[in-house]
């Protein structure tokens, strides 16, 4: 089975040779396609097409952890590469992409802004899965568990080469996100399935008041309610989670449609448009 690995980090970030590495000694046949550079904060985001007309620089590279696995560095979002790896760009396409391990959880409506499941989520467009695999600590470590300095991607590499396989066998367009309490892996409490916290990585954005340009950003997550069932609550509490994530879709609560329905209805009388369409408020036939 072939997999791209990539990430939001960086081709040269530890997470992603901890991740390859555990996949390559299971079996699969990995391929390493990341940024050259840093891109967290991504999201599924493929950058400025209008600086593309010249090609993307892809470099073969062998950095420390990732030594005699393919790896390319690649001028582009992670998104973008993943696209790029779907459409044969780098040989035979995956069938599964593998994003990771993100130094830092991706959990509650943060997950919109991430690259690292920008990367999953992108997989689905070509009828493939995605996993992505986060880890707690990281830039925003304040937040996190406190385990001391070091990063334990190790137990979410082992995690992801037993995931893998079975990520791979869902149905076309799965699409996982788990997050990983920065633990030995025998110190984890289990795994458990959680919904999506609803908080969000950025807390509050404040405008100096005294005329300066700058906007600062509270950065963070909240305190989950006791008892929650989200995977920002359950990997603070020692659980590895496993949120299943659905790329984009349609809206289908009826109640949204029947509001839209009425807007298309009003605007068409406004703009002395031809009406007729309004009453489709659940969409065209299948």
């Amino acid at each position: 089975m072939r997999v791209l690995v990539t990430n939001d980090d960086g081709v040269d970030a530890p997470g992603i040779a901890a991740l390859a590495r555990a996949l390559d000694e299971a079996g699969f046949d990995v391929l390493v396609a990341a940024p050259a550079t840093e891109a967290s904060g991504a999201g599924a985001g493929v950058g400025p097409l209008h600086t593309m007309s010249d090609g993307i620089e892809v470099t073969a590279v062998e950095p420390e952890g990732l030594e005699g696995i393919e790896t390319l560095a690649v001028e582009a979002l992670p998104a973008l590469i993943v696209i790029a790896g779907c459409l044969g760009a780098y040989g035979a396409p995956p069938d599964l992409v593998v994003a990771g391990i993100n130094p830092g959880r991706n959990v509650g409506r943060a997950v919109l802004h991430s690259g690292t499941i920008g990367a999953a989520l992108t997989a689905v467009h070509f009828n493939k899965r995605g996993l992505a695999m986060s880890i707690q600590s990281g830039p925003f470590s304040a937040y996190e568990t406190d385990t001391g300095d070091r990063i334990h991607f190790e137990t979410a590499a082992a995690l992801a080469a037993e995931l893998a396989p079975r990520v791979a066998a869902a149905p076309p367009r799965t699409v996982v996100s788990c997050n990983v309490p920065n633990l030995p892996l025998d110190q984890l409490r289990g795994i458990r399935l959680a919904k999506l916290a609803r908080s969000g990585l950025i807390r509050s954005a404040l405008v100096d008041a005294t005329g300066s340009s700058r906007m600062q950003l509270e950065l963070g997550f909240g305190d989950a309610p006791a008892g929650e069932e989200s995977d920002e609550a359950l990997t603070a509490g020692g659980y590895a989670t496993l949120t299943p994530l659905a790329s984009v879709a349609e809206e289908t609560r009826p109640d949204v449609r029947s509001a839209v329905a009425a807007a298309m209805e009003q605007t068409e009388s406004s703009l002395g448009i031809p009406t007729g369409t309004a009453s489709q408020a659940n969409g065209p036939a299948a």
